[in-house]
């Protein structure tokens, strides 16, 4: 490990960073890609999962993060399941320089839920303070509230940009990819510099189906100025869970309040009921103005798609139709996203011609 702060690794967004915060370490999640390869020894470790997944463990394997103090691995997927039972086989053989946690926080609305999501964390906060050798304490908790709820505002700060036309949808998920593996103050200057203004007369665009944990399919989208990206429903965007705290006078209390504030998240696809993350996405695309909303789903990144029926059904009731491309396979992301945006056009050209 490098440097005098320690980093805990995350793969996935079940997380609350404060806790991490407060044991004096930055958290860092790992992301994966749409489009880089994902070697032999991954594909056969964690046989037919989305292949951000594979990426993701590539980078372990490939000892670019061997700095790490240690890494937390959320169960808010079957791909991120997996990884953890690989990477925990491979440090029992040592093949891993640092100690793998998992983090098991299901989105269900009840006391039980929120007591087990409460037993979690604190286990979670335990295993950070192993790592880093510091304690948390009332202290480091409000301290560490205070960084990430100034994050928090910076974040509404560039929402509302991007729905009022000051900051693309590619600068917005290059801030989000700052902001999710960097310190809060580091990641509030990433996301006040957000602040790329958008083409006149884009078309607002709504995207939905998979993350996206690069900005390149953004880059696609937006090139030729035609089409902004005002907002998006995946963990790796507006539904990342960052810039969340909770003050209270004791440890307790801060776990039991960051377990409140977990589940009253909107539900990921992997974690929730598909007429709830409908309506969710709906909601959504009005707020933002969208006038078309664009479905990208990964192959084998199977939940998305189960939302796409109940998306179509709730979007089209407020006037926005639902273009979707799925099992988009690693060497076809890019003529995906151009194919749909030219559906796109083409279907709000149509609706325009026959009002005229």
């Amino acid at each position: 490990m490098t440097g005098a702060v320690p980093r805990i690794g995350i793969v996935g967004d079940d997380v609350p960073r404060q806790l991490v915060l407060a044991t004096g370490a930055v958290p860092q999640r790992l992301l994966g890609s749409w489009h880089e390869p994902v070697s032999a020894e991954s594909g056969e470790l964690l046989g037919t999962v989305d292949a951000a997944a594979g990426r993701i463990l590539d980078g372990v394997l490939s000892g670019r993060h061997d700095d790490l103090a240690g890494l937390l691995v959320c169960h808010d997927s079957q791909a991120n399941l997996r990884i953890f039972y690989v990477l925990r086989i491979l440090a029992q053989r040592g093949r891993l320089p640092f100690p793998v946690h998992l983090v098991d926080a299901p989105r269900l609305g009840s006391p039980t839920a929120r007591r087990f999501v409460g037993r979690q964390y604190s286990r979670l906060l335990e295993f950070c303070e192993r790592v880093t050798g510091d304690r948390a304490d009332t202290r480091s908790l409000h301290h560490a509230a205070e960084r990430e709820l100034a994050l928090g505002r910076a974040l509404e700060a560039m929402r509302e940009r991007r729905r009022t036309g000051g900051c693309t949808g590619a600068a917005a998920l290059r801030a989000y990819r700052a902001a999710v593996a960097t310190p809060p103050e580091d990641a509030v200057g990433a996301v006040t510099e957000a602040q790329a203004p958008t083409a006149p007369g884009a078309t607002p665009v709504y995207v939905t189906g998979s993350n996206h944990p690069d900005p390149g399919l953004y880059d696609v989208l937006e090139r030729t100025g035609d089409v902004v990206v005002v907002g998006e429903d995946h963990d790796t965007g507006d539904l990342a869970w960052l810039g969340v705290a909770v003050e209270a006078p004791t440890i307790g209390e801060v776990i039991d309040g960051l377990a409140a504030a977990h589940l009253a998240r909107p539900a990921a696809a992997t974690g929730g009921l598909a007429a709830a993350r409908a309506a969710y996405t709906a909601t959504c695309a009005e707020q933002t103005h969208a006038r078309a909303a664009l479905a990208l789903v990964r192959e084998h990144d199977d939940a998305p798609a189960w939302d796409l029926p109940h998306q179509r059904l709730e979007l089209r009731r407020r006037g926005v139709p639902l273009v979707a491309r799925t099992r988009i396979r690693p060497g076809d992301p890019f003529a995906a996203a151009q194919e749909g945006i030219a559906e796109i056009q083409d279907g709000l050209a149509a609706t325009a011609g026959g009002i005229s």
